[in-house]
């Protein structure tokens, strides 16, 4: 699952879930209540839906977002439970560069090497060595808008982007 990047209203940044992501919980959340009232409240089991239910609520509610701030030249990394989220202030000042690394995919490559599933990282590297993975995708097409996406994000907060694959 890649993330989604948008322009918000002040102009800033953001790499948001998509909303198929919360769509898809509460599509479950749905379907297995359905079949919970047509079955009856009192059936002896329920317990296993109903906890499936809950999980499927949190996942629904469950948000990861990167906002990019030219303004305020920082970045805000916020995970969690979207009432209760834990959120990470980074500095451009702070940061040495973004880096992409993994293995890219070419035309050239024979066809057992193209079923095999490559990895690509778009990471935030601070001064101080620590290593942000801020966003991660498989396959040649995903790889393609993790890349497109780092080079908008990159281009906007004028930070220097490093390819190594």
């Amino acid at each position: 699952m890649s993330f989604v990047l948008k322009t918000r209203n002040d102009g800033s940044l953001s790499l948001v879930l998509p909303v198929w992501f919360r769509l898809l919980f509460l599509f479950i959340v749905i379907l297995l209540s359905a079949g919970i009232f047509v079955s009856g409240f009192g059936v002896h089991g329920q317990w296993i839906p109903i906890l499936i239910i809950i999980i499927c609520i949190a996942g629904a509610l469950y948000e990861e977002k990167w906002n990019f701030n030219g303004a305020e030249k920082n970045i805000e990394y916020i995970f969690g439970i979207m009432v209760i989220n834990k959120k990470t202030i980074y500095k451009f000042q702070d940061i040495e560069n973004f880096f992409i690394s993994g293995e890219i995919h070419s035309e050239k490559e024979g066809k057992f090497n193209r079923l095999r599933k490559k990895m690509l990282k778009f990471s935030l590297i601070l001064k101080s060595g620590k290593v942000m993975d801020i966003d991660i995708s498989t396959g040649k097409t995903t790889n393609e808008e993790l890349i497109n996406r780092a080079k908008k994000i990159t281009n906007y907060c004028e930070i220097q982007l490093v390819e190594n694959s």
